[in-house]
């Protein structure tokens, strides 16, 4: 294996030289530098990342923990992280939990002592106690669509509310006013907070969901919204509009529909939080709001860099505006757009 010396011999200069030219950390005149450089290429010589992590006290890694790594959402928010943090240096490594709390927190604990500089979490409801027992103060934490309540970290998400109040708005103003509801655990910052906001927003015209048209599962899977899509489509009356609190939840309540040959919207509307994987290849557009993910992530790892270099700084929760794109999943009824201010 080439060493340091090595490249130093070849370049006739002192190690020292050479580590100041490699890390970039000191004064070296512009020909001594090109001269061990061409050393550096010329003997192919790769800097030992672990100990210069004990030198330097860095790893130059990023540690990120997702819920899922399968849907869109977190696809597009790691699309976003990777264009902050890489620019900087930093190497992300990046696990899934599969929605496992026991493995998310796994994970963190192995990032944690590999000493990443810095952890992005998607939490799939670890509570604060057990992400504080894990971390013990050491690594930066910004978490990223979901809260972790009672826990110091800074946290970058969706205004929840305003896009389920935007969705609410626009089904009102259509005529609909039998609802149901299809979301996931209300422990996750998602489940609770669009489910209350859909509630919330409803009230505000006098309209409620029965509780024999709400489904409230214990993951945010297809298969979840493939059974509730199993009952709806049997029951003898139907709500006008399913609300699905997000995007993988609406793909199986699709995939169940089509099985039972219910229409959308002629039999059924459905509104979604979040875009669909693939929604090309259902018969209708559906009518969503669209989360900006990639942002998401590019202010979340931005955010995470600022606490990497100054630990005192107050903790936020930035709140990322969505927005609704108009699809064709949603029947026209009695319409009327008198909306409240």
């Amino acid at each position: 294996m080439v060493t340091l010396a090595d490249v130093a011999k070849r370049a006739g200069v002192s190690p020292s030289t050479v580590s100041r030219v490699v890390n970039q950390n000191g004064y070296v005149s512009e020909e001594v530098a090109e001269r061990v450089r061409r050393a550096v290429e010329e003997l192919d010589y790769r800097p030992n990342v672990i100990a210069r992590s004990f030198r330097s006290k860095t790893t130059m890694t990023i540690g990120v923990v997702v819920s899922e790594i399968t849907n869109p959402y977190f696809m597009e928010a790691l699309r976003g992280i990777e264009e902050v943090l890489s620019p900087e240096g930093y190497l992300m490594l990046i696990a899934s939990s599969s929605s496992v709390v026991e493995k998310e927190l796994q994970y963190c604990m192995e990032f944690d002592r590999r000493r990443v500089d810095g952890i992005i979490l998607a939490s799939a409801g670890s509570s604060a106690g057990d992400l504080n027992n894990v971390f013990r103060g050491r690594s930066p934490v910004v978490l990223i669509d979901r809260i972790v309540e009672g826990a110091e970290f800074d946290c970058v998400l969706d205004d929840n509310d305003e896009g389920v109040r935007m969705l609410v708005d626009y089904l009102i103003g259509e005529g609909h006013r039998k609802f149901g509801i299809i979301s996931g655990p209300t422990r996750i910052t998602a489940g609770k907070e669009r489910t209350a906001a859909f509630e919330k927003h409803l009230a505000r015209y006098g309209c409620s969901v029965p509780p024999e048209w709400k489904w409230i599962g214990d993951a945010f899977s297809v298969e979840y919204g493939q059974a509730a899509g199993e009952v709806i489509a049997t029951l003898p009356v139907r709500p006008s509009t399913v609300f699905c609190a997000n995007n993988v939840l609406t793909t199986g309540l699709l995939l169940a529909f089509q099985r039972h040959g219910v229409k959308v919207p002629d039999d059924v509307s459905v509104v979604s939080y979040g875009a669909l994987e693939n929604g090309e290849l259902f018969s209708t557009t559906i009518t969503q709001i669209e989360q900006p993910a990639r942002e998401t992530g590019r202010v979340a790892a931005a955010r995470l860099l600022q606490r990497m270099r100054h630990k005192d700084l107050p903790f936020e929760v930035v709140r990322m505006p969505p927005r609704l794109v108009i699809g064709r999943s949603v029947r026209a009824l009695n319409s009327y757009h008198n909306l409240p201010e």
